[in-house]
């Protein structure tokens, strides 16, 4: 009984003391509101400073953490960045189409082409298909392949693929050949071909002449028919048409919202393979690098492309970020290209002052202001290549460069520091886009050259001016550039003369100085020889009898010099630490980063 009266004493003790709790902790005089109430009216106006402003703290402390606080919970939404810069109104420059069929130097343009569309086809060196929309056998070598298209594919508006889509495609391709500004290396192709739809899966294509490459060169993306019909070569560069501005494909991912800063892509659920874990991707609009390489490192984004070789040097000391780095990208290599048409300096005439300019350029001064990010280009033809030979070109040997700059009657007078010839200067400008990146390797050029008797001037402009007025007319003295190859080693856009033309990209206006006899139409005339093996070995189905002609074409190159083979690239993708399973080996395009997304996982924790 004594254990029971006990308890009821401290059961009644217990309730009288929550009964009258509002009294002592608000209502009562001696209450801690009562007293903190009257502490603030006394302290007034400080108080009411000191009160505002720790509003003001909490505030912004949770609007500054408030997006970091999402990349910590959320793990299957990735935030990329992408550096879109401003338009003369100081607006974020706004996308002006989505279209694969075009070409596009927009780098967000081609990341979300990668992932909205596929392939008709991928095929991998050893002829295997990988990947894409259908597979294909192979009827007569050189001539004529079936594909049939796998059953399980569709549009993202929930359609069926059919060969109707394809059919559509290629005969679009066709219409845009017609124009220079629309046609492609696709389009170009697919002019050579014709299309026979057997079925409603299965269709052939027959080449009206050897085409190298061809895998590559069917592998266009497919767009869909029932959204396509309006498209023509005049609106197809346009924002116009719905299908440029909500993009619909097959892709693992789907087009999602759009708003002022952001885009916003949606996994597909109809995709026939795992998608993986990521469901969204945000694509955030920054206006320039510094504030994208901000939202970075306080962890806004997950990734970021593009970082130019300055900021990447800071950021590979900060502990919670990446540097993914690709393998080398053989399919792409810059260059330093002489004009040799009537625009060009007249001294660029001389052979050996080209081969003296190759000889002057240190390759590898140039792969160390790159960080190691690139390795040397020794020609036309990267060593990946079956078709490579190894060639005596003019590499990086100052004496070399000196010797064939006296020999060309190039002398430094007295008291100058640059050649002279009949009272002129060796002197040139060098034309390159505007990037602190490419800045940096043309001040690395000027210098080797200057250590030799040339003056290089640097003329640095925006791509869309240096493309639309100096490379497409060829007005230029001598062009810093990169550009972009089939893995196929036919170079016949790139050195054959027929090219020099736009849109040819014969960027050099070069034609061999060696010429052979031929005969055209009945009669013999002498034509470049360059022209003559590229012409034949593209006309050619066996590798053995193609690869004869390219050692011969390799060779001429490197003697005669168009342009100077500076590296081939890697590309590098800065990312947080959280977020795992990225791969560049083996891309051979930035977008193509994205191939292998469904292995990337974000793990949940601290940015």
């Amino acid at each position: 009984m004594f254990i029971l009266r006990q308890l009821e004493k401290l059961v009644y003790s217990l309730r009288d003391s929550l009964w009258i709790y509002p009294e002592l902790v608000f209502v009562d005089k001696n209450s801690f509101w009562f007293q903190l109430r009257s502490l603030y009216h006394t302290a007034r106006p400080v108080s009411h400073y000191l009160f505002y402003g720790l509003l003001t703290v909490v505030f912004f402390a949770y609007a500054s953490s408030h997006v970091s606080a999402v990349l910590r919970v959320n793990t299957d939404i990735l935030h990329e960045g992408v550096i879109v810069g401003v338009d003369e109104n100081g607006q974020l420059q706004r996308l002006s189409r989505i279209n694969p069929l075009i070409n596009t130097n927009i780098q967000l343009e081609q990341d979300l082409i990668e992932l909205i569309y596929d392939d008709l086809i991928i095929v991998n060196q050893d002829g295997e298909s990988i990947g894409g929309l259908a597979d294909y056998g192979e009827l007569e070598k050189g001539k004529l392949y079936r594909f049939r298209l796998y059953p399980d594919r569709y549009w993202h508006d929930g359609q069926k693929v059919t060969t109707a889509d394809v059919e559509a495609t290629f005969n679009l391709l066709q219409m845009l050949e017609e124009d220079p500004v629309t046609s492609t290396l696709h389009s170009r192709a697919v002019s050579k071909m014709e299309m026979n739809v057997l079925d409603e899966y299965s269709f052939e294509l027959k080449l009206n002449s050897v085409i190298p490459g061809f895998f590559e060169a069917v592998g266009f993306k497919v767009l869909p028919a029932h959204l396509i019909a309006e498209l023509d070569t005049r609106n197809i560069v346009t924002s116009d048409p719905v299908i440029n501005r909500n993009p619909v494909g097959t892709g693992p991912f789907r087009f999602g919202i759009v708003d002022d800063d952001s885009i916003t892509l949606t996994a597909n659920p109809d995709y026939p393979s795992d998608t993986g874990s990521i469901r969204e991707i945000h694509f955030h609009l920054y206006p320039d690098e510094n504030s994208a390489i901000s939202a970075l490192r306080g962890g806004k984004i997950h990734t970021l492309p593009g970082v130019s070789l300055n900021k990447l040097r800071e950021l590979e000391q900060v502990p919670n970020l990446q540097i993914y780095e690709s393998s080398v990208i053989y399919n792409q290599y810059w260059g330093m290209y002489f004009n040799l048409n009537d625009e060009g300096p007249a001294a660029f005439d001389d052979i050996n002052v080209r081969r003296a300019i190759s000889s002057a350029i240190n390759r590898e001064r140039i792969i160390e202001t790159l960080l190691g990010y690139a390795v040397e280009a020794k020609g036309a033809i990267p060593p990946d290549s079956w078709a490579h030979v190894v060639t005596s070109g003019y590499l990086y040997d100052a004496a070399k460069a000196r010797e064939l700059l006296e020999e060309a009657g190039w002398k430094i007078p007295d008291g100058d520091t640059v050649r002279q010839k009949d009272g002129t200067r060796l002197s040139f400008k060098l034309l390159l886009v505007d990037n602190a990146d490419r800045s940096q390797l043309a001040r690395s050029i000027q210098q080797d050259l200057a250590d030799v008797g040339i003056e290089v001037t640097i003329e640095a402009k925006p791509k869309e001016q240096v493309v639309s007025e100096h490379i497409v007319p060829r007005v230029f003295d001598a062009l810093l550039y990169g550009v972009e190859t089939f893995d196929d080693p036919d170079r016949y856009e790139l050195f054959h003369s027929s090219q020099i033309e736009h849109p040819g990209i014969n960027i050099s206006s070069y034609a061999s100085i060696e010429k052979v006899l031929t005969v055209r139409e009945g009669k013999q005339e002498r034509i470049p020889e360059v022209d003559d093996l590229l012409d034949d070995a593209r006309s050619l189905i066996e590798q053995d009898e193609r690869k004869q002609k390219y050692e011969i074409f390799q060779t001429i190159i490197a003697r005669e010099v168009p342009v100077v083979f500076l590296f081939h690239p890697k590309e590098v993708y800065m990312a947080n630490k959280r977020v795992n399973g990225i791969r560049l080996d083996n891309i051979e395009t930035v977008e193509e980063r994205f191939r292998n997304i469904s292995e990337w996982t974000i793990k949940a924790g601290s940015t």
